[in-house]
């Protein structure tokens, strides 16, 4: 089996690696500094790597980052920027760059440097030993405690949820193998969720701990509102176990209902010496506090599946291209 896994693997191969990029002029230049430092030639030659470029996506930054990138690329930096027509994301500038990527080994990192790039190497030593699909666990974090916990406990719901079976504390840092990013590429939501998507195609996977740094320079842009999309959109993405639970709430909510009218009519026959009309007034706001608390939830959940269905039924792509550097040529020519 291993050998299997492993055929065709010991050659030289070309390596893409994808950085999403938003407002990120500070840290460009520490990024291909760290970037030029790890793929020299003596590590594309111990790794066999033929050729290592960046593809940059800009997902509609305000300040210098577009301009900077385009300079760095006339200068020979070694990458192509798509910049999209405005921002539409993190998970829209990972897809596009799925999208547009042509290497045999497509990776993906953060441009902010939390996800450090050596960790890459080891990626493609995976994929060597037969890995498909090789993705980074983070095994700490320097970030504070509340964010922490906020993250813990989103890929702990996230993974009960997930109706396939989704490794715990892990990004999108990772490697994919050219057949995996193509499985990815023909799946036909546009709302994509790439970390559910990347484990959904299946393959082969190989966990690689590493620990997550503090962002280099600038600030992150994922701010409590952006980390509330990002977790109700995944689970609405890769699974339909909220729903399940909706079903097997209203069926608890009747029964409990019913049992509180059963157990007031037996104390009423009873002749109980509290007055049927407290017992009634009890019975009832139990009753109606249960049911509503209920029908809340369900509301909260089938509006995040309504929305979700009604963004697909639109048909709208998932990210608009305003340019490319170096400009495509156009096949027709």
């Amino acid at each position: 089996m291993a050998s299997q896994l492993t055929a065709g693997r010991d050659g030289p191969v070309d390596l893409e690696i994808i950085l999403p990029v938003f407002n990120e002029e500070t840290v460009l230049d520490a990024l291909f500094g760290r970037l030029d430092l790890v793929f020299d030639s003596q590590a594309r030659l111990d790794h066999q790597l033929s050729s290592v470029r960046f593809l940059i996506i800009d997902d509609g930054s305000s300040d210098n980052t577009a301009a900077r990138i385009a300079q760095l690329i006339r200068e020979g930096l070694p990458a192509r920027l798509i910049r999209l027509s405005r921002n539409f994301g993190h998970q829209a500038a990972l897809s596009a760059g799925l999208d547009h990527a042509k290497a045999d080994l497509v990776a993906i990192m953060d441009a902010d440097l939390q996800d450090p790039p050596e960790i890459i190497l080891e990626m493609v030593q995976a994929w060597r030993g037969g890995a498909d699909v090789a993705f980074g666990v983070r095994e700490n974090r320097k970030e504070g405690i509340i964010k922490k916990f906020a993250y813990a406990a989103f890929y702990r719901v996230y993974a009960f949820l997930a109706e396939v079976d989704v490794p715990l504390d892990s990004g999108d840092f990772s490697l994919l193998d050219r057949k995996v990013v193509e499985a990815m590429k023909q799946l036909p939501e546009r709302l994509r969720f790439p970390r559910g998507l990347r484990t959904w195609v299946g393959f082969n996977h190989v966990a690689i701990p590493y620990e997550r740094l503090a962002r280099q320079e600038g600030e992150s842009k994922y701010d409590w509102r952006s980390l509330y999309h990002l977790a109700t959109d995944g689970i609405a993405a890769m699974s339909i176990r909220p729903l399940r639970i909706v079903q097997f709430s209203t069926f608890f909510s009747s029964l409990f209902t019913l049992i509180l009218g059963t157990g007031l009519a037996v104390r009423v026959s009873m002749g109980s010496n509290l007055d049927p009309e407290v017992y009634w007034s009890l019975i009832v706001c139990l009753a109606v506090l249960a049911t509503s608390s209920v029908n809340l939830a369900c509301l909260y959940i089938f509006s995040a599946y309504i929305g979700r269905t009604y963004l697909e039924i639109k048909g709208r792509p998932t990210f608009v291209v305003m340019e490319t550097v170096p400009a495509e040529k156009d096949p027709s020519e």
